[in-house]
């Protein structure tokens, strides 16, 4: 009983730590954004039909999108708070560790089983007021919620563990960017099933049950079709190692948490004197001269003082993996869909980048304003910062760093670009237009990194920022679809690199103009916002 009860306060403990904090909306947004672009993909009568069996196809690749990056940011806010507030020595000094372990894994445990059961019944609700022909049936759903509840759960072990080893949460926020987009890159290449199978990220693809028959530009039918052989068993295996895993990983962590630093190797003096040739006193008399000179060196920095801040950070590793992986997603799905994809370059530049720009490009923006906007917010360097710099100096250099960031990883985009298409045996020369749509892609990202700078400074978590670009994403491929691309910063960035359609016609004036005022506004509420507000410090 009395074992019971610490349980019990050690998870009322968890509840009341994120009491107004509204980490329940990490969950919801996601799920929002699903009812509604499942609902709006039954655009055309017919789909009623087999609504049930559609709806269960398309879920699980939205999950594949969402779900790990919402994971992370879920994770990430409820272990960020004893990092920032260096709390682990508090609470080891009141409770056991397994406890407190146990008691962050029921939570997320908690979270995940609700949100599963409300994207089931949002399922259910969605097809009965859409109308959707027929019942459904009740075994598929109730596999659909068993599979999404437990490949969920082992993403948020997994994501927690990272949040619990490295106290920079942009190492934990990349790696489910990266997952999501591997997760999705799997479930483009069907005849590599056991990798699907051995990557936690690619269960969703893996445990699909549900198939679609699509010929002539249209879809004909949908089926039930086996799972691949061993799907579960390996879903069950992550699941022991992951929380195995984390919990020797949290006991091994000492109070002040893991810390990597780099190793600094001491240079050896080759002409040293002998120590037989000289007594103690003159040997530490010599050393302590031959260091004198190294003592009294001082290194300038040769960086500006923003590009110092997120010098060796982890947001490098997803500048190079994300637009990597969507290039092998994109070059795959080009060749296994030739007989359709007939435009070859402007083919497979829409394979490159819809994805990308849409759902993952706007997250990674906002990995790199959240880790610029990462050291201000942490201690007291608001204090610092504010009386040697003013808040437009301040505004200006983040911006411009965040952009400087976005033209390469856009730069990097169009370069895998080239090599992919030479490698798949292209023979025309490279679109001459090529050049446009990465510098208008460039000017919309600008406005998109305006607008993150500005969210990182309001919100003081690194990891919110982050998961309100994904939904963002979505309502910028919305607005696209209606023509009003120049109501968001993220419509502007896909419709400049003409994600969806390489022969788009696009008003330049209209682009450029709007793009400089998203840019304008959100620097001027970013110093507005400073300016205004006293210095908080946590």
């Amino acid at each position: 009983m009395i074992y019971h009860n610490c349980f019990l306060s050690s998870l009322s403990l968890e509840l009341e730590k994120t009491r107004r904090r509204r980490i329940w909306m990490v969950l919801a947004a996601p799920l929002l954004v699903i009812v509604l672009w499942a609902g709006h993909t039954m655009n055309d009568a017919r789909f009623l039909a087999f609504g049930w069996m559609m709806t269960l196809f398309n879920v699980p690749l939205l999950n594949a999108i969402l779900i790990p990056t919402a994971v992370a940011v879920f994770a990430s806010r409820m272990i960020d708070l004893e990092h920032k507030g260096n709390t682990w020595k508090l609470l080891e000094t009141l409770q056991d560790k397994s406890e407190i372990y146990r008691a962050k894994v029921l939570y997320g445990m908690t979270a995940i089983f609700l949100f599963s059961v409300m994207e089931l019944a949002a399922i259910l609700v969605m097809g009965y007021v859409l109308g959707f022909e027929g019942t459904p049936d009740l075994w598929a759903l109730g596999l659909f919620f068993v599979q999404t509840f437990a490949i969920s759960l082992n993403l948020f072990l997994l994501q927690m563990t990272l949040s619990l080893i490295f106290s920079n949460q942009a190492v934990a926020l990349c790696t489910g960017l990266c997952g999501s987009m591997a997760g999705l890159f799997l479930m483009y290449v069907p005849q590599w099933p056991l990798l699907r199978t051995l990557v936690p990220w690619g269960h969703y693809g893996a445990s699909m049950f549900v198939g679609m028959d699509f010929a002539q530009n249209r879809i004909n039918e949908f089926y039930y079709m086996r799972q691949e052989n061993g799907c579960a068993f390996f879903i069950a295996g992550w699941f022991f190692l992951l929380l195995i895993g984390g919990w020797i990983a949290f006991r091994n962590m000492d109070v002040d948490g893991y810390h990597f630093e780099p190793r600094r190797s001491v240079p050896i003096d080759s002409a040293a004197p002998d120590r037989t040739a000289a007594s103690d006193n003159t040997l530490l008399c010599s050393k302590a001269k031959d260091l004198r000179p190294a003592a009294r060196r001082i290194t300038i920095p040769r960086l500006p003082a923003e590009l110092i801040k997120i010098k060796r950070t982890p947001i490098w590793l997803a500048f190079l993996v994300l637009p990597l992986i969507s290039a092998l997603i994109g070059t795959a799905n080009y060749l296994n869909n030739l007989g359709i994809l007939t435009s070859t370059w402007h083919s497979l530049w829409t394979q490159h980048t819809l994805f990308f720009c849409y759902f993952f490009m706007p997250p990674l923006i906002g990995v790199y304003a959240s880790c610029l906007w990462r050291l201000e917010h942490s201690g007291s360097n608001w204090n610092l910062i504010l009386v040697s710099t003013p808040a437009l100096r301040l505004v200006l250099g983040k911006t411009a760093v965040c952009c400087c960031i976005t033209f390469l990883t856009l730069g990097w985009v169009c370069l895998l670009y080239i090599l992919c298409g030479l490698s798949v045996g292209f023979v025309q020369p490279v679109p001459p237009e090529l050049l446009e749509w990465f510098a208008c892609g460039v000017l919309g990202g600008c406005a998109v990194c305006a607008m993150q700078c500005f969210l990182s400074l309001v919100i003081r978590s690194f990891a919110v920022p982050v998961g309100l670009a994904l939904p963002c994403g979505f309502a910028g491929l919305a607005l696209t679809a209606k023509g009003q691309y120049y109501l968001l910063p993220h419509s502007l960035m896909s419709v400049g690199l003409r994600a969806n359609n390489p022969d788009l016609k696009v008003n330049t004036v209209q682009l450029v103009g709007c793009s400089v005022l998203f840019v304008v506004l959100f620097s001027l509420l970013s110093v507005w916002y400073i300016e205004s507000r006293d210095v908080r410090t946590q």
